[in-house]
């Protein structure tokens, strides 16, 4: 099993369900980011494969879908051999596109994921493990099962969902002893790391070469 501690995220595992369920109507846009000050205990690689498979892992997740292209644009501003800033766009194979910011820069530390769809936007801020909904009332008015297509967007309401919190490292543990007692597939999986790390490479190479890299 593969620790992509992010996925046992309480506020993350809502969003999944909320969208699994079909709450978000069509997925447009997922936008990671994931900021903050420079780790000196880093050394042996840059931003890109230290915290971007984490926000990988969590596009795929949320969306259970798989990128087909990246394109990403780096810095190395103060770390000494690596980079130290990202900006990344993806595109999904059913057409969502996805938006990545990762850096050491940042004097605060900012971890919010957000998605948005025809019916509005879920929006996580994983500091608080906290879940939003900011509703598109156009689309979620009493015509919508009437609507052909998504006619426009306007402010509606928003929900915080509570949720009980827990401690995903726990959370995390307890999903791989629970796979060995039960003898079941554990929650995450080698080709799930594997397709991450692919991932944080395709977006080193391109940022490296300034070009769009094909999965």
């Amino acid at each position: 099993m593969v620790g992509h501690i992010v996925r046992f995220d309480p506020a993350i595992q809502a969003l999944k369900q909320h969208l699994d369920a079909g709450e978000l109507g069509r997925m447009f846009q997922i936008v990671c980011r994931r900021v903050g000050r420079f780790p000196e205990r880093i050394r042996d690689v840059g931003v890109v494969i230290d915290l971007a498979p984490h926000d990988l892992d969590v596009m795929r997740f949320v969306s259970g879908d798989e990128p087909v292209r990246v394109y990403a644009e780096t810095q190395q501003e103060i770390h000494t051999a690596h980079e130290d800033l990202l900006t990344a766009m993806l595109r999904f194979r059913n057409g969502l596109s996805g938006v990545l910011e990762i850096n050491w820069l940042t004097p605060t530390k900012v971890r919010d994921i957000a998605v948005l769809g025809e019916r509005g936007m879920f929006r996580v801020v994983s500091l608080t493990k906290d879940l939003y909904f900011y509703e598109n009332a156009q689309a979620n008015g009493p015509f919508w099962s009437a609507l052909e297509m998504l006619k426009g967007v306007s402010e509606g309401r928003m929900v915080r969902f509570p949720l009980q919190r827990y401690e995903p490292l726990k959370a995390e543990l307890e999903g791989f002893v629970g796979a060995v007692l039960d003898d079941a597939p554990v929650p995450v999986s080698g080709e799930d790391g594997l397709q991450a790390l692919r991932l944080a490479l395709a977006l080193v190479q391109s940022g490296q070469t300034h070009q769009v890299v094909e999965i």
